[in-house]
């Protein structure tokens, strides 16, 4: 797969980003998580506070909150009705 994801490491905001060498029809950059969640949580923006960690499951990635320790489950996908961003905890 050539398909990278993108992260705000101040705000946690993703962008799925793929390339190609088969010509720029399959080269993209694509929004899978526009929110702010230092916004929406109230949390100071801070260079390095989100991080994200892959898993056993090439789709499936970790993103932490390496200062409150808030993870969420992100889920890249060709499809865009099937990416998605979810706490994983409160």
């Amino acid at each position: 797969m050539y398909t990278f994801l993108k992260l705000d490491t101040m705000t946690g905001k993703i962008w799925q980003v793929q390339f190609s060498t088969q010509g720029d029809a399959y080269r993209f950059e694509s929004v899978l998580s526009a929110m702010d969640i230092s916004d929406a949580l109230k949390q100071e923006k801070q260079i390095g506070r989100f991080t994200l960690y892959p898993t056993q499951n090439m789709y499936t990635f970790i993103l932490l909150d390496q200062i409150d320790g808030y993870t969420y489950q992100v889920q890249w996908n060709g499809d865009r009705e099937n990416r998605f961003v979810i706490p994983i905890s409160d």
